[in-house]
């Protein structure tokens, strides 16, 4: 397992994103997907919010993780690429669906998978986005789904 933390030297994207209101960093985010690049944007976006991020580059080990977790509270929320090789993400949502309910998810993939999107909306996602994605929408929708839910910060 690789921890976000130790993706943000020398990042490029310093400075992108711009904070008004931070989450407690108790709030853990899982994020699954095998692009290092973008899970390295999407990491270091969910820490300026001020979430707790832990990053797994496969379904596979993202379901291992997930389910490494018990004793500990579940993850507040997942960030999931749908578009994996080996065990991809609707199969980690399928899995999520059914174990832990409870743990909102918003998944991401590209232009041309769309109707994948929408199916995994109706599988039970809370949101998705299409790469690449706009980060004042990112905040908002990730805001929307990992505070509120949990409620108000």
């Amino acid at each position: 397992m690789r921890l976000a933390a130790v993706v943000w030297k020398g990042s490029s994207t310093e400075g992108m994103f711009h904070i008004t209101q931070q989450a407690p960093a108790s709030r853990r985010i899982l994020v699954i997907d095998h692009d290092d690049k973008a899970s390295d944007i999407v990491c270091e976006h969910l820490l300026r919010l001020g979430f707790s991020v832990e990053r797994e580059d496969s379904g596979i080990s993202g379901l291992v993780r997930i389910a490494d977790e018990k004793p500990r509270a579940p993850f507040d929320g997942l960030v999931l690429e749908l578009d994996m090789p080996v065990l991809g993400g609707m199969a980690i949502l399928q899995e999520m669906r059914e174990r832990h309910p409870e743990i909102p998810v918003i998944v991401t993939a590209t232009p041309g998978q769309i109707k994948r999107l929408r199916d995994a909306m109706n599988l039970g996602a809370k949101e998705y986005l299409v790469k690449p994605f706009d980060s004042e929408l990112f905040t908002r929708k990730c805001r929307r789904i990992f505070c509120d839910i949990i409620g108000p910060t």
